[in-house]
């Protein structure tokens, strides 16, 4: 049996693909094990989809100056040596990391054990745990074409993006939900993590919302959860969470999108035809939310609204345009490269170990 190590964590945008191409590489025979940070979302979802786990302690590097800087060096070398540990213990025949943090100690044990080292990158501008890792991977699967001209072109591949594509067996209750039949259902992705600036922007318009016939489907995210569950009540028409699994079932629900500019949710949006108004996160790294929510915009099946311009009155404005157009916008999708992504990477990995 072919033996795989995975590696991703942070967020979901880093998760989901790990976990996607870990259950193809499954289905093709492979023993999976999931490496990431200890009681951690991956560390959640990892051992909820079933896969072994392996624990190690991996300190981001933030961008602005912390007193937690002073210890990440010795924290990284613990790191790579855990890593180089759970390797030679596991013995595998590939390692793939799909970003975030924790992948860099697994990628360079992973090189300096002469393990394959294979990435993935959700973003069209490449993460720094990907940049640096580039010049010891054996290949890099690229979510958006766009990302090759930052990385080794030799090794780069166009696959699009690996999404959850799991078909849930029955679709959610509309009533159940607390949704109206005739309604217009509006899904507010926030992500895991969820979006203060989003959250903020969405709260004073509900009831708005509610008086033009759109409900609201709204992934507050962990962070702001207490906050704004506690703020919202009992309003009708808002369905709240923090993180669901039943989010495929949400998608289906959702005839438009509110969405931050992030790889992984415009690929979603892609694959399920979301018409979305997009709100790229300023501060992410090469402005890259930015240049993937100006292809969507390109290919008129969403809106870009810059965070500089977010208001309640400028978001309920463009929620109440694209309402009345979201049915000719689904229209403009093509079939979705990322409902296959993780299949052709799990085969391309298979077949070459």
């Amino acid at each position: 049996m072919k033996k795989i190590i995975v590696a991703a964590g942070g967020t979901g945008g880093h998760i989901i693909p790990a976990l996607s191409i870990a259950k193809q590489l499954q289905e093709l025979g492979c023993k999976i094990l999931y490496i990431g940070n200890a009681d951690s979302l991956e560390q959640k979802l990892a051992t909820k989809a079933g896969f072994e786990f392996k624990q190690i302690s991996v300190q981001k590097l933030y961008r602005k100056f912390t007193f937690a800087h002073l210890r990440f060096p010795f924290k990284l070398i613990k790191s790579i040596n855990d890593s180089k540990k759970i390797i030679n213990e596991f013995a595998p025949d590939a390692v793939i990391g799909t970003g975030g943090f924790v992948c860099g100690p697994v990628g360079y044990a992973a090189h300096k054990l002469a393990i394959p080292l294979y990435l993935q990158e959700q973003n069209s501008y490449p993460g720094l745990t990907t940049r640096i890792l580039s010049k010891y991977a054996k290949q890099i699967f690229l979510g958006t074409a766009g990302g090759a001209k930052y990385l080794p072109s030799e090794k780069t591949l166009y696959t699009g993006n690996p999404i959850n594509t799991i078909k849930p067996e029955k679709k959610l209750s509309i009533t159940e939900y607390g949704f109206r039949e005739n309604a217009t259902k509006l899904f507010l992705i926030g992500g895991s993590q969820g979006s203060l600036a989003l959250n903020n922007a969405i709260f004073p318009i509900l009831d708005d919302l509610y008086a033009n016939n759109i409900d609201l489907i709204w992934q507050i995210g962990k962070y702001s959860f207490r906050k704004f569950s506690k703020d919202i009540g009992k309003r009708k028409g808002v369905y709240y969470f923090d993180f669901s699994d039943n989010i495929i079932q949400l998608y289906q629900q959702a005839d438009f999108a509110l969405a931050r500019g992030g790889a992984l949710s415009l690929a979603e949006l892609e694959s399920n035809k979301l018409p979305a108004i997009v709100v790229p996160l300023p501060s992410a790294a090469g402005n890259h939310q930015y240049f993937n929510a100006k292809e969507l915009e390109k290919n008129n099946t969403g809106i870009v609204l810059e965070q500089k311009n977010l208001s309640a009155q400028k978001l309920l404005e463009e929620i109440l345009k694209l309402n009345k157009h979201h049915k000719e916008m689904k229209n403009n999708f093509t079939e979705s490269k990322h409902l296959t992504a993780a299949k052709e990477i799990a085969k391309i990995i298979f077949s070459n170990i």
